[in-house]
């Protein structure tokens, strides 16, 4: 799956990848099949998603950023 880093370069994650501690801040996870990652203690502040990400069962989302205006460029900073 690719997703887009906060450089605004292209990374490949691949499936059941450990993200566990991975700092995904402001990342743009529209559309990834995070299904089979570990994302335990990821940090998703600011990240930006859509209907069509897939979050592993039982994983909570967080609120606040699922709610963020991002496409104004509007990063809150």
């Amino acid at each position: 799956m690719k997703v887009t880093g906060t450089d605004g370069k292209e990374y490949t994650i691949e499936p059941r990848a450990n993200l566990s501690q991975a700092n995904l801040v402001y990342a743009d996870l529209s559309g990834a099949d995070l299904r089979d990652a570990n994302l335990e203690w990821a940090n998703l502040s600011g990240a930006v998603w859509n209907d069509e990400t897939v979050f592993p069962e039982g994983f909570e989302i967080p609120e606040m950023s699922r709610d963020l205006d991002w496409q104004d460029g509007d990063f809150g900073l």
